[in-house]
């Protein structure tokens, strides 16, 4: 076939397609009752003429979108965020502070809505996304600013470290909190639940497949994985020692890796050569060692 016949069997074939997404949709909001949002729904074109892209346009009533996407206010991506991307994360936290609300606010007010009310508008994007240090970086200097000068945004002549200040207040900080540890105990609460959380759409797509027959704590990142599960991956080493098993019948404990013996986890402490000595296999649980209650 000859490169122009197949350019014009491809945009046959995009249309016949599109008519068919189309019919799909229709018949859905027949028997659900639910109507798509055209105000709210965009159309994703790639390696196709412009002629098409402007009939799929005509053909579905939305406009050209662009990616990343977003759901919630976040960007859905899969590589690295950069400044770019939370920039709507950064304009927020500067709109709240220049707001002329803030003008007569004495140093204890000040104080008070960087605690309670600034440091919470990161929440939700940090509960479910790695935020660069960058972005970090220019929140914390706006936090520092507005403390100390209100909304001139000077920090001139402060001799406090900011390490202090985010320590608690029976440590002689102020309380705020530190936002890169506190984006790593967010991100963190979804390794909890993936190890004994409630099932959800999320964990059982991660358990089936990026874990699959492994689990969480030999679990190894393939090049192909999303950012943030790689990010997530690399907190093991402080989540492990933190975890402790109590021994019920040992059918939700692996052998091997958990923290239920005196000594931490087995096989960092003998290595492989305990499971080979041993003959049992390396994602067996306590299970298979219990006799009665010994």
């Amino acid at each position: 076939m000859s490169p122009y016949l197949f350019v014009i069997a491809m945009e046959v074939l995009s249309k016949i397609l599109a008519k068919r997404i189309e019919a799909a949709l229709d018949e859905f909001s027949l028997l659900s009752g639910l109507h798509a949002n055209h105000a709210k729904s965009n159309i994703f074109t790639s390696s196709v003429s412009s002629i098409i892209s402007q009939q799929l346009i005509n053909l579905f009533g939305c406009t050209v979108g662009s990616l990343p996407i977003h759901y919630l206010g976040i960007p859905i991506i899969s590589s690295m965020l950069c400044l770019c991307n939370c920039s709507p994360l950064v304009d927020k936290v500067s709109t709240r502070l220049t707001s002329w609300l803030n003008r007569g606010l004495s140093y204890v007010g000040r104080l008070h809505h960087v605690v309670f009310v600034l440091t919470s508008l990161q929440v939700f994007w940090a509960s479910y996304l790695f935020l660069p240090n960058k972005v970090l970086k220019i929140i914390k200097q706006k936090f520092r600013s507005f403390l100390w000068k209100g909304i001139k945004g000077d920090i001139k002549g402060v001799k406090i470290c900011w390490s202090d200040i985010c320590l608690p207040k029976k440590e002689g900080g102020l309380g705020i909190k530190d936002l890169s540890s506190w984006n790593k105990a967010l991100m963190i609460r979804h390794r909890w639940i993936l190890i004994y959380g409630t099932s959800n759409l999320w964990s059982s797509w991660i358990k089936a497949y990026h874990l699959k027959d492994s689990n969480l704590w030999e679990a190894k990142a393939p090049c192909t994985c999303y950012w943030n599960w790689r990010k997530l991956l690399h907190l093991r080493p402080l989540v492990h020692p933190l975890i402790r098993h109590f021994i019920g019948n040992g059918s939700s404990t692996f052998l091997w890796f958990d923290n239920w013996h005196p000594d931490g986890s087995l096989i960092s402490k003998w290595s492989n050569h305990v499971v080979y000595d041993s003959g049992l296999p390396i994602h067996a649980t306590v299970s298979s060692i219990v006799n009665g209650d010994s």
